[in-house]
């Protein structure tokens, strides 16, 4: 366990003392998300953002299981977007105060008589935060299966192996448009906002960031983007 923990850190260690020396003093690097139109529009609005306060934002690939640890380590810049209880657990992330899009955390599950607090079993992502979050603040007595995408969430599900599964309403109408939810009884946990976040060491972006995007929605930019994107309900 110890020598895969150094491990980690070893790697975490190479790949920031490869964006230092390779990264100029304004380009920051933020991992590449998951492909949605909430991750384009994001991407769109923060390059537009940065740009306006002299900065250049880079998207790379990498490891999205990894990707907050190494945010909160200074191995990236930060998180693009994340929910607001991010915070808790990764202190070096700090929150830049506008929400960049609503979006619902449900429950699918397969019992219509039984709720969330009396399931056996749930199926959630371990690498969106929004589930344990929850789980966290409203205690679950079953059994928590953590996967990595929403198609073993919806596999376990469907095969009966889970009797409910917590997902970002987003990502399962991106992912799987065509699944049949009405097989399932579908619960809205709650309503839930992504925000954008920094490594400490850009602390003082902040302010800056905070009045462009707050400029970019008084003069229509943001609502042109969630136009391009086809995002209606946020």
């Amino acid at each position: 366990m110890l020598s895969k923990y150094l491990s980690h850190r070893f790697a975490f260690l190479l790949l920031f003392f490869c964006f230092s020396s390779l990264a100029n003093t304004h380009t920051l690097f933020f991992n590449r998300p998951a492909d949605t139109p909430q991750a384009r529009f994001v991407i769109d609005l923060l390059k537009m953002a940065y740009k306006e306060i002299g900065y250049e934002m880079s998207i790379i690939d990498f490891s999205h299981q990894n990707a907050l640890e190494a945010a909160n380590q200074g191995v990236l810049d930060g998180q693009l977007g994340r929910i607001a209880d991010v915070k808790e657990g990764y202190p070096n992330l700090i929150k830049v105060n506008y929400p960049l899009f609503d979006f619902n955390l449900i429950l699918l599950k397969n019992c219509k008589t039984c709720y969330y607090p009396k399931l056996k079993s749930l199926a959630i992502q371990s690498s969106y935060p929004a589930a344990q979050s929850y789980i966290e603040r409203h205690p679950f007595k079953g059994d928590v299966i953590k996967v990595r995408n929403v198609t073993a969430q919806l596999n376990l599900l469907t095969q009966n192996r889970v009797e409910g599964a917590i997902l970002l309403d987003f990502m399962l109408s991106t992912k799987h448009p065509d699944f049949d939810q009405d097989a399932f009884h579908k619960q809205v946990l709650m309503p839930m906002q992504s925000y954008h976040f920094v490594h400490k060491r850009h602390e003082k972006l902040i302010p800056k960031l905070t009045r462009v995007l707050e400029k970019f929605d008084e003069n229509g930019t943001v609502q042109f983007l969630k136009s391009k994107y086809n995002l209606t309900e946020f």
